[in-house]
């Protein structure tokens, strides 16, 4: 369940980031068969770079996840990902630290791995990827791949991002010309189908991700601030 969560949860400069992706605050929900839940997701400039992060709480359980970053030669540099739930029963807290230093990635808590820094491929965590795909949009891009750490095993997974078509949306009573893009990976039967509002540059409006007899629905519900 929360696997999804955060897998639902770019080599770009400074100022084309800042043009062209506003900094935001927005709350979503998300919703499966075992618990649906509204939090708080900002992208926002720290004092040392960058961070994306969602905080959700109901009377079940509080999750925080945080993905902090800096950019170098118009490269996305990942610095940490983390990931806490509350009640602390349920184990899924995970801490990834990219360390250039010792040229690798570490991993601790739920899933503990380390792997030698894969200098050659562009990688992403689940949260900063998102300004990548918004960031290929924006720029006119129909298809793209892009890579993402594999949470478990260390390493990525390539996937497959691909214009579907563009439809009418609906937020707060307004009406928004949405672009689908569906997102794959070879080999597997799982699909995520991103909806994007371009009047908001983009910004997440639905992402639905399916998979055999599993629907999982991650859906904005208020803009607290944009730009």
């Amino acid at each position: 369940m929360f696997n999804k969560l955060i897998l639902l949860l770019i080599s770009i400069s400074i100022n084309f980031l800042e043009a062209e992706i506003p900094f935001y605050s927005a709350k979503y929900n998300f919703e499966s068969e075992e618990i649906s839940i509204t939090g708080t997701r900002e992208f926002t400039r720290e004092s040392e770079g960058y961070e994306i992060k969602f905080e959700a709480s109901n009377f079940l359980a509080n999750l925080f996840f945080s993905s902090k970053f800096s950019f170098s030669n118009k490269d996305i540099i990942p610095d940490t990902y983390n990931i806490k739930i509350r009640p602390k029963f349920l184990n899924r807290d995970q801490s990834i630290k990219f360390d250039y230093e010792k040229d690798e990635v570490r991993s601790n808590g739920l899933n503990k791995w380390k792997m030698p820094f894969i200098s050659k491929n562009n990688v992403y965590d689940p949260l900063n990827v998102q300004i990548m795909i918004r960031t290929y949009i924006l720029n006119g891009y129909n298809k793209f791949d892009l890579n993402i750490i594999d949470m478990e095993k260390g390493g990525f997974k390539n996937y497959s991002f691909n214009y579907l078509r563009n439809e009418e949306c609906f937020f707060n009573d307004n009406k928004y010309n949405c672009f689908v893009f569906e997102r794959r990976r070879d080999g597997s039967e799982r699909i995520v189908t991103y909806f994007l509002m371009e009047e908001f540059d983009f910004m997440f409006l639905k992402i639905l991700d399916s998979s055999p007899g599993k629907l999982n629905k991650l859906e904005l519900k208020e803009i607290l601030s944009f730009g």
